[in-house]
């Protein structure tokens, strides 16, 4: 229960935090407005991807690193992972730049220097690029948080 309140504390600051990233942005050329975070439907998933500006990447701290690893044990930063509501872990991956889609994980061992390293069973392949800082501010702007 004490983890489910602090993830929905999290989620309300995150979209206190997004609602900047969100609001319509005029734009000089065309006179349109502009979104800084765009979030599409995946045909067949239940996940969306996620596109920002990159002043909104900035303004967020995205920060991505590589999975390593090998075999059947792959290592990601603990900071990458993400807890859902339901106890679910995840982490972003970026198949291309400013584009962010998230991915089923299971975590098998939490350890490292000050437990900083998440050991996976099931994760993107090696090399693959994920989140290492932020992916709770993608998960809100993916699920609309503060829209």
């Amino acid at each position: 229960m004490r983890s489910r309140r602090a993830l929905l504390v999290a989620l309300v600051a995150v979209g206190l935090g997004l609602s900047g990233c969100t609001q319509p942005a005029q734009s000089a050329s065309s006179g349109q407005k502009a979104s800084h975070v765009k979030v599409e439907a995946i045909a067949g998933s239940t996940v969306k991807k996620v596109t920002l500006t990159e002043q909104a990447n900035t303004r967020l701290g995205i920060k991505t690193t590589t999975i390593t690893g090998s075999g059947q044990s792959t290592v990601v930063p603990y900071s990458a992972v993400l807890y859902d509501p339901s106890g679910v872990t995840w982490v972003y991956t970026m198949p291309q730049a400013l584009t962010y889609v998230r991915e089923k994980v299971v975590v098998a061992t939490v350890g490292g220097p000050g437990g900083t390293e998440a050991r996976l069973t099931t994760s993107p392949a090696v090399g693959t690029t994920i989140v290492s800082t932020g992916a709770i501010e993608l998960y809100g702007a993916e699920l609309g948080v503060g829209k």
